[in-house]
């Protein structure tokens, strides 16, 4: 009987010594591989590569399922505060979904410190109707891209001369601007009300308006792909900082309403 028992005792030990084994050389490098793989990464594409206007996008994917949201600055070159927020943005972490960000969608513009830098105004060069095209080389390899990827949410950010908008402007003043969609308005308001909690001076709160200008990045993307889209804008006059940091506040709270932050 005692020599059974201490066959059995054996053949026992080997069963959990051949179970540590292979937890230790074959289950814990497969656990390893699966964290990796859920691992954020950042792959930086050229938007319309070969030609002048050849411009990096990051495309910042969390390894995890989610929301698509695409940024974008540089739309105009002289309006700072978007392409140097869209610049910080890029190097966000994010929970879930994909990031992608375009920090200076106009290049040249951006280089020569104007609106266009030279060329037409790429906020009027995007598809105009849900049937309609692209007009210039720049214009037709960035909507390409949101073709390509679809996001669900997508802002677009800019800057005006004013605080508010006037008759006398074709500034629309410190708002942001969301093409109709019930989502879309929620954090539209979401965005407009925690940047007005922190501004005291009446005429330089946000305001919420509809519509984006036709041609614009934002509208363009919300008719032809049903993107939850709009500008975000901010005024001139403040200092350049106090800007950049509403533009990244802003996306923000558009990611943390997501779950991506």
């Amino acid at each position: 009987m005692k020599k059974v028992r201490a066959q059995a005792t054996r053949s026992l030990s080997k069963i959990i010594l051949g179970i540590f084994i292979f937890t230790t050389f074959c289950v814990i490098p497969q656990l390893g591989t699966v964290a990796t793989a859920e691992a954020q990464t950042t792959k930086k594409i050229t938007v319309a590569s070969g030609t002048k206007y050849a411009t990096p996008m990051y495309i910042i994917d969390s390894g995890k399922a989610g929301p698509t949201v695409m940024i974008v600055g540089g739309v105009h070159g002289n309006e700072r505060a978007g392409y140097k927020a869209a610049a910080k943005v890029k190097d966000f972490n994010i929970k879930k979904g994909k990031l992608l960000v375009l920090p200076q969608a106009n290049k040249r513009a951006v280089a020569a410190g104007t609106r266009s830098g030279g060329g037409s105004d790429l906020n009027r060069a995007f598809p105009k109707t849900k049937s309609g095209s692209s007009t210039n080389t720049l214009s037709k390899a960035i909507f390409q891209q949101v073709k390509k990827y679809d996001p669900d949410w997508l802002m677009d950010m800019h800057e005006g001369a004013n605080y508010q908008k006037l008759k006398s402007s074709s500034s629309v003043g410190q708002s942001l601007i969301y093409y109709p969609k019930s989502q879309t308005r929620i954090v539209g308001n979401k965005i407009v009300n925690s940047m007005n909690a922190n501004i005291s001076t009446s005429y330089k709160k946000f305001s919420l308006l509809r519509y984006p200008v036709s041609g614009s990045l934002a509208r363009a993307s919300a008719i032809q792909c049903g993107t939850n889209a709009f500008i975000f804008e901010t005024c001139s006059r403040d200092p350049l900082n106090t800007r950049i940091n509403r533009q990244v506040k802003a996306a923000n709270i558009l990611l943390g309403h997501l779950g991506m932050k």
